[in-house]
């Protein structure tokens, strides 16, 4: 047990803690959200994001004619402001004298820096569960078969129906190729991955990874992943509805595309703090970070199901 002064304590505290941070900090840790979104580091609190494709079709050009411009305009603007998440653990003077090291170890080490890790995974995580309500930039779902265009009648299509099987997949690979500009041509667009709820990537291999068709009693070639093959992606924090049968929602992403689907805008990195209070003489960690999140450019990059 130590002993000494209020003030050798102090020291110990300090320079044990600071140990501990550091060694937390630098620990590998598991951060399914970096695969799910694109961060984007802004000195400003707000940042705005305009839906991609906006340019009209390009047009012949006869001898002698001008150039036909288009106007930049503010297309189905994404507004993005950073919050400040917080978190804070005090130990008191007796606690460190009985048990500096354990105390430490456990309240200002890698449990202070795993929830603040925790509540991200959830922000970024919850852009996908509440994407099938949450209204975007454009006025509808997130996740919807009406998302209007600027320059054309058509309109995007990107909520794909019912659990995950091998036709269901295949019908949201296809709804990448009908994905429109804002002028109503065909932009370009194809899945590169499938996001899914960790407790199903069984499910997932079987019907990605086999030869033949999964659940079926023939020799049918399994064409699913053969043509514009897809990687899975898992994550826990995607919501399970508990039943019978237990139900998720299922997506798929192309990542090619940086400017569309779920954004993290960072303000301000984890940023860990020690300090005395000189009244209590508690010894008080602080984290602090500042971001944003939101999903921009609605109808492109993002395809999902509910699940049902």
């Amino acid at each position: 047990m130590p002993t000494g002064r209020v003030s050798d304590i102090q020291r110990m505290t300090e320079a044990g803690v600071d140990l501990i941070f550091n060694k937390a900090a630098k620990q590998a840790t598991e951060k399914y959200y970096t695969a799910i979104s694109t961060e984007k580091k802004l000195q400003r609190r707000v940042g705005s994001y305009t839906t991609m494709g906006d340019l009209s079709a390009a047009e012949l050009k006869g001898e002698g004619d001008p150039i036909a411009f288009d106007k930049i305009s503010q297309n189905y603007e994404t507004t993005i402001t950073a919050k400040t998440v917080s978190k804070g653990v005090a130990a008191t003077l007796e606690q460190l004298e009985d048990d500096l090291y354990g105390t430490v170890t456990k309240a200002f080490g890698g449990s202070l820096i795993r929830v603040m890790n925790s509540y991200k995974e959830k922000e970024i995580a919850n852009l996908y569960n509440n994407a099938f309500t949450a209204t975007g930039a454009d006025g509808v779902a997130q996740i919807s078969d009406t998302h209007p265009l600027q320059r054309s009648a058509l309109v995007n299509d990107n909520l794909a129906t019912g659990p995950l099987t091998p036709a269901n997949i295949k019908a949201a690979k296809n709804m990448f190729i009908r994905i429109y500009d804002q002028a109503g041509d065909f932009y370009g667009s194809q899945a590169t991955h499938l996001l899914i709820n960790s407790e199903f990537q069984f499910a997932a291999m079987e019907i990605l990874e086999s030869a033949l068709m999964s659940d079926e009693l023939s020799n049918t070639i399994n064409s699913v992943n053969k043509i514009s093959p897809v990687r899975i992606i898992l994550n826990p924090y995607i919501t399970v509805t508990r039943g019978a049968t237990d139900t998720a929602p299922w997506f798929m992403l192309d990542k090619t595309m940086t400017d569309a689907g779920a954004i993290l805008q960072t303000k301000k990195g984890l940023t860990l703090e020690t300090q005395w209070d000189f009244v209590t003489k508690d010894y008080q960690g602080t984290a602090i970070e500042r971001y944003g999140s939101g999903i921009i450019s609605p109808g492109y990059g993002l395809v999902g199901s509910t699940g049902l």
